[in-house]
Parts: structure tokens; C-alpha cells; sequence
């Protein structure tokens, strides 16, 4: 894969810049109509922009009074205050936003300002960086809290359960997203992110060793860092939790990432050369690693010997006696021309058959296999019933 399957053009990371922050939008639920709450004015005004674009009415909360002065004109009410105790009556707002306001707090304070937003509109959003993840970014964030504490100010990012954990005390319910991006941005982006860190010091009188840092940061040629995965909390009452409906990323952008990703994730096709064999053949080529085992030896057919006057077929599922070649079948029977049946055995005489052998008839008269009757002709020859060794004097039942 080429670099830029990893690494963003200039181009595509602010378009994919752009559709993250149309995601966070998104998320927060914001309708055209609305009145919202955002907490100062932040880096340029873009929240309060960003708001006014999207229909709703909005209010900034703020005491700076260079930030006041400066977008006095920008089309949003202004409530002069502090966030730990806001002027306004209770449910004033259907919005109340801290959007990239909160990490500039120091934490003991987190709580009272999301209980005043709680108390003062319907629904509460939180928009936050999660803190770095990579070396490079970690040294950097702390090189900027230092400069921060050094003028006064506070700088710390959290990470999500902070958020949801308070917000979790002052609304019943609650929604959750983050949002990153996909690849690493190109080099401009960490040279582009020191030189607006080191303006803001300049302003506030940074000590020149955080600033020589990193400005020598900045002057590596191998040195990237990571955008901040942007972390969205939203909390409402039971019921009044909008689900958000998300931006369509721009077709090209998402092509170009969706053939990364399949990229990525598929396998390398295997190498195979072609031998004019077929796709069914068991051969290396084929993608067997070890050639199959010979089948083992069919045996030859037995012929099968039928007594006379059984159908083909009718014996073959049992097994067949094959006699050896020194078998000599035994002699057949006749009786001798005196021999007769005793009288009353139903025993037919011998008859003689066209090769010239007797034939005897039927062995027994109908019905079958039932004796003679005590008393009839022939009752005390042949079938008379004897008890066992045993000792039974009775019959079988």
C-alpha cells in the first residue's frame, strides 16, 4: 500500500474536518427554532456561528469583555455572567452548550456549571476533546497546560466518563458519541496546530522554553501528530432525548476510504502458476500444500450364488457362502422302495420324478404344523407332546 492510503492529502482532511464537525451538530440535536445557551464564545465564535446557521435563537453567556466586544455584531443575544450561577429562570432555554468550554475549567467546577445548564434549559450537551492519545501530542498538551497555569488559566482535557458521570447527575437521560478520523493528518496540520498555540501564549506572556519547545517541534520533518477524538454527551429528561439524524459523507471522500479500508483488510491473493491444469484437480497449484492420499484398493466382485428359484436381487444384501474348490457336496437321500409312512402321518409315498428320483409330497396336511386331535387316527404317532427333563407334567400354555 502507498503512503497516502495511511496519510491524509491537505485536501481530504479538511473536507473530512468538516464533515466531523457536521457529525458533532448532528449529535447535539440542534432544530431550527430553538433557543440555545452556549457558554462563551469560544475560539472565534464558531459554536455560536455554527448555531446561528442552523435556524436557532441563539444566547451567549459571557464575561470577558474583549470576547464581547469583539462579536458584539455577530447576531446572538448576549447574557453577561458567569457559568457556576446563570442569570436566567429556570427551563429559559431548550439547549444549553459547553462546546470545547469545559477542559479551560478547572474541574471543581464542572459540576456547579452543568447544574445551573441542567436547571436553566431542557436538554445539556457537552462537546469535548478526549485527551492525546500519541506521545508527540501528550508532550505538546502539557507543554500548553504549563503556559496556561503560568497566566492564571486552566487547561486539562477528560476523558468520556468524566462527562457522563456528571451529567448523569442532572439528567435522567443520556446519549454518548465520538467521532475520529479515519487517517493521519498530513504534515501541515502539526506545524499549522504550534503556530496557533504559540500566537495564544504570545498573548498571555508564556515562559520562552515552553515556546522554543515547541517551535523545535514544529521544525521536525518526521514529527506528526493526531487529531483529538471529539467526544459528544448529550442529556435530557425521560422522553425528550431527540435521536439524531447524521450527515451523508460526501461520495468521494467515502469512496476513496471505503477502498482503503477493503484494501486493508483483504488478503493478498496467493501466487499460482499456471500448469494447464484444471480448477478441480488436487495439485499445488490448485492451493493443496500436501497431495491427497490414494484411494484404497476396490476389491474384486464376488459372483453371487442364487439357490434355484430365487429372483435376482432378492438375496444379495445377504452374505453368500463360497464354497472352496475341494468342496464336494454331500450324497442325496433316497429312501429305499419298502420305505412307507406310517398311516395317519400325512406323508405322501414317493413318487418318481422325469430323471428318474423320488419326490416326496407335502410334509403335513392342511392346516399346517397343527397336530392331531387326542382320539383321532394317528393321534400317538408323531406328535404326541412329552414333558421336558425337568419334570413339568403340563403342556405349554
Amino acid at each position: 500500500m502507498e503512503i497516502s492510503d495511511y496519510v491524509y492529502s491537505v485536501q481530504e482532511f479538511e473536507a473530512e474536518a468538516r464533515y466531523i464537525e457536521a457529525l458533532i451538530w448532528d449529535a447535539v440535536g440542534l432544530r431550527a427554532g430553538e433557543r440555545i445557551l452556549i457558554c462563551g464564545y469560544g475560539d472565534e465564535a464558531r459554536a455560536v456561528r455554527a448555531a446561528l446557521e442552523r435556524g436557532a435563537t441563539v444566547t451567549v453567556i459571557e464575561s470577558r469583555d474583549l470576547a464581547i466586544a469583539e462579536y458584539a455584531n455577530i447576531g446572538a443575544t448576549l447574557l453577561r455572567g458567569s457559568t457556576s450561577v446563570i442569570p436566567a429562570r429556570d427551563a429559559s432555554f431548550d439547549l444549553g452548550l459547553a462546546y470545547h468550554y469545559l477542559h479551560e475549567v478547572d474541574p471543581l467546577f464542572h459540576s456547579q456549571i452543568l447544574g445551573e445548564l441542567a436547571r436553566v434549559a431542557g436538554r445539556v450537551a457537552v462537546v469535548e476533546p478526549a485527551p492525546p492519545a500519541d506521545p508527540l501530542g501528550k508532550r505538546i498538551a502539557s507543554l500548553y497546560a504549563q503556559a496556561k497555569r503560568t497566566a492564571g488559566l486552566f487547561e486539562r482535557y477528560q476523558n468520556i466518563d468524566h462527562w457522563k458521570r456528571l451529567l448523569q447527575g442532572v439528567k435522567a437521560e443520556l446519549a454518548q458519541h465520538t467521532f475520529a478520523f479515519a487517517k493521519v493528518p498530513p504534515p501541515q496540520y502539526l506545524r499549522d496546530t504550534v503556530a496557533l498555540l504559540i500566537d495564544t501564549m504570545k498573548a498571555e506572556a508564556a515562559p520562552d522554553d515552553i515556546v522554543e519547545e515547541l517551535r523545535a517541534i514544529a521544525r521536525r520533518s518526521d514529527a506528526q501528530i493526531l487529531p483529538p477524538v471529539r467526544n459528544v454527551l448529550v442529556g435530557a429528561a425521560v422522553g425528550d432525548l431527540p435521536a439524531p439524524l447524521f450527515t451523508a459523507r460526501p461520495p468521494l471522500l467515502e469512496e476513496r476510504l471505503a477502498a482503503t479500508a477493503a484494501a486493508s483488510a483483504a488478503p493478498a491473493p496467493a501466487k499460482r502458476v499456471d500448469i494447464g491444469v484444471t480448477q478441480n484437480e488436487v495439485t499445488p497449484e490448485n492451493g493443496y500444500e500436501f497431495p491427497p492420499l490414494p484411494p484404497p484398493p476396490v476389491p474384486a466382485e464376488t459372483p453371487t450364488i442364487r439357490p434355484p428359484g430365487v429372483p435376482p436381487g432378492f438375496m444379495e444384501s445377504s452374505p453368500t457362502f463360497v464354497p472352496p474348490p475341494s468342496f464336494v457336496p454331500p450324497p442325496t437321500f433316497v429312501p429305499p422302495p419298502s420305505f412307507a409312512p406310517p398311516p395317519g402321518t400325512g406323508f405322501a409315498p414317493p413318487t418318481e420324478t422325469a430323471e428318474g428320483q423320488p419326490s416326496f409330497g407335502a410334509p403335513f396336511p392342511p392346516p399346517f404344523a397343527v397336530p392331531p386331535q387326542p382320539g383321532a387316527p394317528g393321534s400317538g404317532v408323531g406328535w404326541q407332546w412329552e414333558p421336558p427333563d425337568s419334570g413339568t407334567s403340563e403342556p405349554p400354555a
